[in-house]
């Protein structure tokens, strides 16, 4: 099955899912800061079609302005924070959606560990992915998840190399699973593997300010 990813944007700006397509819903943001931590649950109402699979997805935001601590507080709270929703709803699949530095990494490993192990019976655990963590820089083979999302979006001057890469085939295994590209850039023009996730920018006229590009 494709998803859709619905950012948390004014519903105006988001369209029903197409026939068949389910939709990976922001449902919570989590921000850490320093030592803290906070969350902010989904700050738009979104309306779906009835019948329509849903994955809540856990956006996550690190301060750049204060050093950040990793904490075991943090860790869990961000970890209680996806638990939490993935019991809303009885998904079937819950998606962590946090872009760590390379600081930060050992910090997203302990995470995702804990929260595989708490994660309600029956609830796959899925993760997105810069593209680099799947060719280049990887780092990823031992992760306790269901499902890896590498994405092939607002990479600037590294688009061309990442074509190509992709061309070839997918560096690490795991992350063959899906892939996720954006509705408002050119089409991929070599095929990628696995299930697709679409993220939804045509609409948005401040997409560029919410996402800018990717460091790779």
């Amino acid at each position: 099955m494709e998803f859709w990813w619905y950012w948390d944007r004014p519903a105006s700006q988001l369209p029903a899912p197409a026939p068949g397509v389910g939709a990976a819903v922001v449902v919570t943001h989590v921000y850490l800061s320093g030592r803290r931590a906070s969350r902010v649950p989904r700050r738009s109402a979104l309306s779906l079609p009835q019948g329509v699979v849903t994955v809540p997805v856990v956006h996550v935001e690190i301060d750049p302005a204060i050093p950040f601590a990793g904490t075991d507080e943090q860790m869990r709270y961000l970890g209680d924070s996806v638990i939490e929703a993935a019991r809303r709803g009885a998904p079937f699949l819950v998606q962590l959606d946090f872009e760590a530095r390379k600081s930060q990494r050992e910090f997203w490993r302990a995470t995702v560990r804990s929260i595989k192990t708490h994660l309600p019976a029956g609830v796959l655990l899925s993760v997105t992915a810069l593209a680099s963590w799947c060719h280049e820089d990887r780092w990823l083979a031992d992760l306790p998840v269901d499902e890896i999302v590498p994405m092939y979006f607002r990479l600037g001057q590294a688009r061309a190399d990442y074509v190509a890469r992709s061309a070839v085939g997918v560096g690490e295994p795991r992350c063959a699973m899906a892939h996720g590209v954006a509705d408002d850039e050119p089409p991929w023009p070599v095929k990628l593997p696995g299930r697709r996730y679409l993220f939804l920018g045509k609409r948005s006229p401040s997409h560029s300010s919410n996402y800018p590009e990717k460091t790779q």
